[in-house]
């Protein structure tokens, strides 16, 4: 079994969220969300279209503050302090369509000390992605492995990740699953968006579960699995269907 899913002891937290609601205009996307997320792990989030998931992350990377609650990571408020902490994928392509790829390399060098220029060119030619190729020649499946590839050359405390094989073919999946796997810093936390649970949920230790704005459930992965008797996307299945509606509280 992986050395992370062996650590039994307490994990210090890399991220809290205390009451954290947000409107936009009357619609309210997070209502009164409260979550702690210790380091080492890697957590789904799931829920249905509009359950607040995107929100989340989007406040946790530091692109809204106009919310109410509170929001730290490592301490700070989302911002400029959180920036070099904070590893942010989304969930529609925010590549410049027209730069080359060794352009892209060198950006990210500039702007983050954690990036590993080394690592990032060797998880590039593991998918066959030329330095001297730009977005705009290449499907969203790849733009998304070369996403994932970027993120995942950082050595970050917390990464975002917003469907990050929703382009991805099959075959190509758990490879990209490996990837993030075998690249994870273990010394921080992954949160990962996802409508395919059945193809990623190895990768969970844990599972947020939102609905309409609501933290429905926050549990062990095994646990769910033990509680419903089968795979892990049943169990998520059973809750979305309106079972318990709430299954934990804000602390794995």
């Amino acid at each position: 079994m992986d050395e992370r899913k062996l650590k039994l002891v307490e994990s210090p937290a890399v991220a809290e969220l205390k009451g954290v609601t947000k409107f936009f205009d009357r619609v309210c996307a997070l209502d009164d969300v409260s979550l702690t997320l210790p380091e080492g792990r890697i957590i789904g989030l799931t829920g249905s279209n509009g359950s607040g998931k995107t929100t989340l992350l989007k406040i946790m990377a530091g692109f809204y503050a106009d919310y109410q609650g509170s929001v730290t990571i490592d301490g700070f408020k989302p911002g400029a302090e959180t920036k070099a902490m904070v590893a942010y994928l989304p969930d529609k392509d925010g590549l410049p369509r027209d730069m080359e790829v060794s352009e892209m390399i060198r950006l990210y060098s500039t702007f983050f000390d954690d990036f590993d220029e080394e690592k990032c060119r060797s998880l590039l030619g593991m998918f066959e992605i030329k330095e001297n190729s730009m977005p705009k020649e290449m499907s969203k499946g790849v733009i998304d492995k070369l996403q994932v590839s970027l993120l995942m050359s950082r050595r970050a405390r917390l990464y975002l990740l917003d469907e990050p094989i929703g382009g991805v073919d099959i075959e190509a999946r758990e490879h990209v699953l490996d990837l993030i796997l075998d690249n994870f810093n273990p010394k921080g936390t992954m949160l990962i968006v996802t409508h395919l649970v059945h193809d990623i949920e190895r990768l969970f230790d844990s599972v947020i579960v939102l609905k309409k704005g609501k933290v429905a459930a926050f549990e062990e992965a095994d646990a769910l699995r033990a509680q419903k008797g089968g795979s892990l996307e049943e169990a998520l299945k059973e809750i979305f269907r309106g079972e318990p509606e709430s299954l934990g509280g804000g602390r794995i």
